[in-house]
């Protein structure tokens, strides 16, 4: 098989550009089906809601207004009144009985077919401010809307007025007749309630005004009084009683005083023969008439003390028991006049009860009474001034519809268009992410002759803008970065805060910038100088004595689960502690020295020893590939073995 000098043979080395471009055209491809799809949807949905739209019926309404009117006194008496004829009327416009005679008024006068459940559905009834009533038609015929809302009007009036004759005056006649049967009721029941207090003796509807209430109510003091009285003379009667087992004597209280001088004159004559005794002897006392005299008057004394004081004794005990009998009969017979009366009061409230009951039911037959009058007068009122109804607004043939709102319509059914359409989008959308195959190249491709010079020219564009792209991305990359001096690394390190101190020491120590804010205190140890890294590129890193030295010092205020620093820092705030060195070591443009230069340093301090790229991150951690780049572009050509390299870059504290 030979082939055509203008076909050539196109390597696998240019299948991955020939699916780029058979890529590109299918993508092509289906954007443009997603517009058609897009469009159509649109389009479909507009057309078909706008087709309905507008051939719809159009809706036309008649209408005719009315005006129910009537008397009314002075202060508005009557407006509830008014108000509950209007709703009445507003019933009756529209009740099965008016809806018939004017179906057979429309197909005898006007020829119209029609039927009460079409004219249920046409006609409405809308009342405004109480008096205001609008008869409305509607339908889709306008020229047989006025004959039938004229139809509708002449029918209800017709049958007002007849009603309103008749009503009025039977309303007149029932009043009356009711209110005469309920006068004489009132008469009765005022004959029966004077009655009924005068046999009963009752004079006020107050409880406290009636006598029988008032007699219980005294007579309960009366027997407090003397239950009070009973009590304290059986305690009197019961004090005697103990006095007399002990065999003591109870005096009187009226010769208590009579009693008392006597015993007084006792005792003086008892100390003045003490007295005597101890001035004289037995014998002499014996024999003077002055002291024998006294002798005798204690012992009249003595007897007269004893007598009285039996005799007291005796007519107070007498006196007691007299008077606790009285108190006790007394009680009994205020016991018993009182439980009569409460007899008596009991009857009485029953009949009172029944007296307020009565005084009640009179009160109610009196105002329904009134009731009656006030509705005989409202009656008489509107018979001199009959109620109307006045035709503002005759029936008319509408020129104009009043539904439905094609425009407004319209602009739904543009709305929902969009909607679908934006759904149809995403249904399509869906179909061919599942439809779509995944796309098979062969070993060789045949095209075109001209077609291969166009691919070869495409590739070296494309290697062009790759190698351009590169370079960009290097130059943004390590165009910031600033590579330390030792002088100034140690310059950094001698002005820098003990936290400043850990961060910089740290980074020239292989912790990766990331990895800074996860240290922990646990993570060192101190005996072997060694700080424990986690993560993707965990490691053991060799730590120089003035980091573990700085570590200790932490730790002796510190939890040994806290992190190495003493504030929660941000890899920001981190960045302003070696900036803030920097300006106080006076170096060359500090705002330039940042975290990112240490790092860097470190690589460079890595490389000139000659580690491999390889080996680089396992002492460094992760490092960007742009900027590995860079370092194999620049990377020494002798390679050490990882024992010989020293992984800590050299500067000690306290010199600068």
């Amino acid at each position: 098989m030979t082939f055509d000098r203008n076909l050539d043979v196109i390597s696998p080395v240019y299948q991955a550009h020939n699916k780029e471009l058979d890529s590109n055209v299918q993508n092509e491809i289906l954007q443009t089906k997603k517009w058609k799809v897009l469009a159509g949807a649109f389009l479909s949905v507009l057309i078909l809601s706008l087709i309905f739209i507008w051939t719809r019926e159009s809706i036309f309404q008649s209408q005719s207004t009315i005006q129910f009117s009537t008397v009314q006194m002075v202060g508005g008496k009557f407006s509830s009144t008014l108000l509950l004829d209007s709703l009445q009327n507003q019933q009756r416009l529209t009740s099965n009985r008016i809806l018939k005679a004017v179906n057979y008024s429309i197909r005898h006068n006007y020829g119209i077919q029609s039927n009460v459940e079409l004219l249920s559905n046409m006609l409405s009834v809308e009342l405004q401010s109480g008096q205001i009533i609008n008869l409305k038609a509607t339908g889709s015929d306008p020229e047989q809307l006025k004959p039938i809302l004229s139809a509708w009007l002449e029918v209800y009036l017709k049958a007002f007025n007849g009603e309103n004759e008749n009503n009025n005056i039977d309303s007149i006649l029932r009043l009356s007749n009711m209110l005469k049967a309920l006068e004489e009721k009132i008469s009765q029941q005022k004959t029966a309630l004077v009655n009924f207090s005068q046999d009963n003796d009752i004079v006020s509807f107050e409880r406290n005004e009636n006598k029988i209430l008032n007699k219980v109510k005294s007579l309960e003091k009366l027997l407090h009084t003397a239950e009070q009285d009973h009590l304290n003379l059986q305690e009197i009667v019961n004090r005697i009683n103990l006095e007399e087992k002990e065999k003591s004597l109870i005096m009187h209280p009226k010769d208590e005083a009579a009693i008392a001088i006597v015993r007084q004159n006792i005792v003086n004559i008892e100390n003045e023969l003490a007295e005597l005794s101890e001035k004289y002897t037995r014998k002499y006392m014996e024999k003077d008439p002055n002291i024998i005299l006294l002798q005798k008057s204690l012992l009249n004394f003595q007897d007269q003390l004893e007598e009285d004081s039996l005799l007291s004794h005796t007519l107070f005990v007498k006196e007691a028991k007299n008077n606790l009998l009285v108190a006790k009969e007394k009680v009994s017979i205020l016991s018993k006049q009182l439980n009569t009366l409460n007899a008596e009061a009991q009857a009485f409230n029953y009949n009172l009860k029944e007296y307020i009951r009565m005084n009640d039911s009179l009160n109610q037959l009196v105002t329904q009474a009134q009731g009656l009058k006030d509705s005989l007068l409202e009656q008489e009122i509107l018979q001199v001034g009959k109620p109307k109804l006045t035709v503002l607004e005759y029936p008319f043939v509408p020129s104009y519809p009043i539904a439905p709102n094609n425009q407004r319509d319209s602009l739904i059914a543009l709305l929902i268009s969009a909607v679908a359409a934006l759904l149809a989008l995403f249904l399509f959308s869906c179909i061919v992410r599942q439809k779509q195959a995944p796309t098979v190249f062969s070993n060789y491709t045949v095209v075109p002759h001209d077609m291969s010079n166009k691919c070869q020219m495409l590739k070296q564009q494309e290697a062009q803008t790759s190698e351009n792209q590169a370079l960009i991305e290097q130059k943004s990359t390590t165009g910031n970065l600033r590579l330390l001096s030792a002088n100034e690394c140690q310059k950094l390190v001698g002005f820098a805060s003990k936290q400043g101190q850990l961060v910089i020491l740290l980074v020239l120590g292989g912790v990766n910038i990331e990895e800074l804010l996860a240290i922990k205190l646990l993570d060192f140890d101190g005996e072997k100088n060694t700080l424990k890294v986690n993560g993707a590129f965990a490691r053991n890193i060799a730590l120089s004595p003035e980091v573990c030295v700085l570590a200790a010092e932490v730790i002796q205020y510190k939890n040994i689960q806290d992190s190495i620093f003493d504030q929660s820092y941000t890899h920001e705030e981190l960045g302003y502690l070696v900036t803030n060195s920097a300006h106080d070591a006076e170096l060359i443009e500090p705002e330039g020295i940042s975290l990112e230069n240490l790092r860097h340093t470190y690589l460079v301090f890595l490389l000139e020893q000659g580690v491999k790229l390889n080996n680089l991150e396992k002492i460094a951690g992760y490092i960007k590939p742009a900027q590995l780049v860079l370092y194999r572009k620049n990377s020494v050509n002798t390679q050490l073995k990882q024992a010989e390299v020293s992984t800590i870059y050299p500067i000690h504290l306290g010199k600068c």
